[in-house]
């Protein structure tokens, strides 16, 4: 009797197995399904057939998650922010543990400087089971970025603070995926706000090596150089900046920018002309990122 009695849990723990994939893989290709067709109506720029499709599928099927934070990215591309943050904290309601549904939540709420505390909450509860999420990590430290970058906010030892918090975070993201672009970047922007020069150059030299094309990266590199002294590799990480937005075809920000640049550039020819020298080689720089030879 009891053999027949663990038979039946066995058999039945089976069957709840085979039930579970069923539905996992029904969701699956549930959301694939109308993710092919979405695609085709974003081809062609209509995102109103885009977010009917899903707004379809999501009344079908309500618990599915992937196709409510498809629904919800699209509400968001359409402005419709209301609609997405009802989606976002749906799913969460379903599951609580949902990452991405925190994630989108989060980046809602850090867009109003009264929510953002909300925002911290809510990806400090993430981080509590996913606490090796580069990502997560990554965007708890743009909370603090964003709220330190507040106009609003004109305590200075208040900025130094959320910097400081948000140089923490990116730095603990980049030790889990050292390979993120926008984190590196931001790292960058933290440490050169907090007079940190060394570490924002190296942060932003990394961002280069991730992406040789960004223009931005190569133009903040060229100001840290500058204030460093290293007057030469300053000029021509910004010149860089200004054949990147070039051959992008933004003549208008490449010619503006050429302007500030000239800057830097009559002060390496000022300086030679007075005898004055600058720093040759920041050799603290990973010489991958730099557009002279390292001596």
């Amino acid at each position: 009797m009891i053999r027949k009695f663990f038979i039946f849990l066995f058999v039945l723990g089976v069957v709840a197995v085979v039930v579970l994939n069923f539905k996992t893989i029904k969701a699956i290709g549930q959301e694939r399904i109308v993710s092919q067709q979405a695609a085709k109506a974003l081809e062609a720029q209509n995102w109103e057939r885009a977010i009917t499709l899903y707004q379809q599928a999501h009344r079908e099927h309500p618990g599915n998650a992937p196709i409510a934070l498809r629904l919800a990215w699209l509400d968001l591309m359409a402005h419709q922010d209301q609609e997405a943050e009802a989606l976002y904290r749906q799913v969460l309601k379903d599951d609580p543990d949902q990452l991405e549904a925190a994630m989108g939540l989060a980046a809602m709420l850090t867009q109003d400087p009264q929510r953002i505390n909300q925002a911290v909450l809510l990806l400090r509860q993430a981080l509590k089971t996913h606490p090796n999420d580069a990502r997560l990590i990554a965007q708890i430290g743009t909370i603090y970025k964003t709220a330190a970058e507040n106009p609003k906010e004109t305590r200075e030892e208040n900025r130094k603070w959320l910097f400081d918090l948000a140089t923490y975070y990116y730095r603990a993201s980049l030790k889990l995926n050292g390979r993120q672009f926008q984190t590196q970047f931001n790292l960058g922007v933290t440490n050169q706000a907090t007079s940190n020069l060394q570490p924002a150059a190296q942060a932003y030299c990394q961002a280069i090596i991730l992406n040789p094309k960004s223009y931005e990266s190569r133009y903040n590199l060229g100001l840290v150089l500058s204030d460093l002294n290293y007057l030469e590799e300053a000029y021509r990480q910004m010149d860089a900046a200004v054949d990147s937005l070039s051959e992008r075809g933004d003549m208008e920000s490449a010619q503006a920018l050429a302007v500030r640049v000239q800057n830097v550039k009559n002060r390496v020819f000022n300086g030679s002309q007075q005898g004055l020298s600058s720093n040759v080689n920041p050799n603290f720089l990973d010489k991958n990122c730099l557009l002279q030879p390292a001596s």
